[in-house]
């Protein structure tokens, strides 16, 4: 009688453990599964607006002149969403945007400029490249006038034949556009070998070349 009881309560705790064996056996089963489960779902890729935004905060970083290590970084940080490549395709298209626009941008051309001044590889240079072409874009070819004296134009009063679309660009304003944009009067001088920074400077160089011509 007491054998029998004793295989009955042996039969009985063998099913509990078959019971809590088998819960065990499940879970690590899903555990283990998860991780691949994980791995095969694929992050979307970014979109024209996401990369906007982050390029946006680069600069914002390049503005609040964090420096070349930070953009790096930043760079580095986020290449396993934005290669080198997706970059560059991007940066592209948003400059050619930029440069159909009306709209001098002179803002962010200067922030293009600064990045590309950092040296942080080919997303710099292309950024630099961009920044420039917007900073000395001439859409409508200007026609300058000078405050002094002129020869006499025999003809019509001056200005009289010129179109609406035309643009006079005068001594003064060209100076004032030279002392408000940096990257423009280092180009300038660049080109036309200056060893200066100063405006009016750089804007009598621009006259002697103009006499060399």
């Amino acid at each position: 009688m007491i054998e029998q009881m004793l295989n009955r309560v042996i039969k009985w705790l063998k099913q509990i453990l078959k019971r809590v064996f088998q819960a065990l056996s499940g879970q690590r089963r899903r555990s283990s599964q998860a991780p691949q489960n994980g791995e095969k779902k694929t992050i979307p890729p970014l979109s024209d607006t996401d990369l906007e935004f982050l390029f946006t905060e680069l600069l914002a970083g390049v503005r609040q002149a964090k420096g070349r290590t930070w953009a790096r970084n930043w760079l580095d940080q986020i290449e396993h969403r934005v290669t080198t490549e997706q970059w560059l395709d991007w940066l592209r298209k948003f400059g050619n945007k930029l440069l159909k626009s009306k709209n001098p941008h002179n803002e962010i051309a200067s922030r293009l400029v600064q990045l590309g001044e950092l040296e942080v590889g080919e997303v710099g240079d292309l950024a630099y490249e961009i920044g420039m072409e917007l900073l000395t874009r001439t859409p409508i070819e200007p026609i300058w006038e000078y405050d002094g004296p002129d020869d006499e134009i025999v003809g019509s009063p001056a200005g009289e034949n010129l179109s609406p679309e035309e643009q006079i660009v005068t001594q003064d304003d060209l100076l004032a556009i030279l002392r408000e944009n940096e990257p423009l009067r280092r180009q300038i001088s660049q080109d036309l070998q200056i060893d200066s920074d100063d405006p009016q400077v750089i804007l009598e160089g621009i006259d002697q070349a103009k006499e060399n011509l």
